[in-house]
């Protein structure tokens, strides 16, 4: 039987200089929401300094 492999993406968020944490929050939503939909599906976050990385597989 043959193994999945498994496909990976670093998506890096940076702050947002101007704008609200929920501007923010919804601009990330968006991005996961879109990247779902091209089969992503998101494992882990981990924050480094202020940015975001975000590890996805499909």
């Amino acid at each position: 039987m043959r193994e999945k492999k498994w496909e990976y993406k670093v998506e890096r968020v940076k702050p947002a200089v101007f704008g609200t944490t929920d501007k923010q929050n919804a601009q990330i939503e968006e991005r996961l929401n879109r990247l779902g939909l091209e089969g992503w599906e998101l494992v882990n976050v981990v924050l480094y300094g202020q940015q975001r990385h975000l590890y996805l597989k499909r």
